[in-house]
């Protein structure tokens, strides 16, 4: 099980001088209810934990300041077991190797896309600005290291980000 950071999860990790705002309870079915949009891509055949709860795990350990595969598994086994029945992990939870098998096989883009639809969903519209003020976008680009497409390109990741509010402005894979 490699211990390299995440970078489907990574890219989407906020970087904040001020302490978040806390998750309420409504916003943590909202985090399950975003990611249940994310295709599953295990054989239906021997599914013993849900999707949408194993990238909830994931999601929170990387906030939490994971960065590896088995940071994750740890943050994992060390949720009290109401947590975990929550996430529906009812009878025991899942071993680390089925979190790094799911991770490795997902589609990055669709999952930065979902995330930063739920994270824009979170932050309260700013103030309104007055007309001569413009909008400013950051953007942060990078070329991933030893990935490569099938056709032998290499992998770009771009994302965006509107400063006035913090919000994922938009993310590219």
């Amino acid at each position: 099980m490699a211990s390299s950071l995440i970078p489907a999860l990574a890219v989407t990790a906020p970087v904040a001088n001020t302490a978040p705002a806390p998750v309420t309870g409504g916003e943590q079915h909202g985090l399950l209810q975003a990611l249940a949009a994310v295709p599953d891509p295990r054989d239906p055949h021997g599914i013993r934990y849900p999707l949408s709860g194993l990238l909830t795990v994931a999601v929170c350990a990387v906030l939490a300041g994971a960065s590896s595969f088995a940071a994750i598994s740890d943050w994992l086994h060390d949720l009290d077991e109401q947590a975990k029945a929550r996430l529906g992990f009812a009878r025991r939870a899942p071993a680390g190797t089925t979190v790094w098998r799911l991770l490795t096989r997902l589609d990055a883009g669709l999952l930065t896309g979902v995330l930063a639809g739920w994270l824009r969903t979170r932050t309260r519209p700013g103030p309104r600005r007055p007309r001569r003020y413009r909008q400013v976008i950051a953007i942060d680009g990078k070329t991933l290291r030893s990935a490569r497409r099938p056709d032998g390109g290499h992998v770009h990741l771009l994302s965006a980000l509107d400063t006035a509010t913090r919000a994922p402005a938009k993310s590219f894979r």
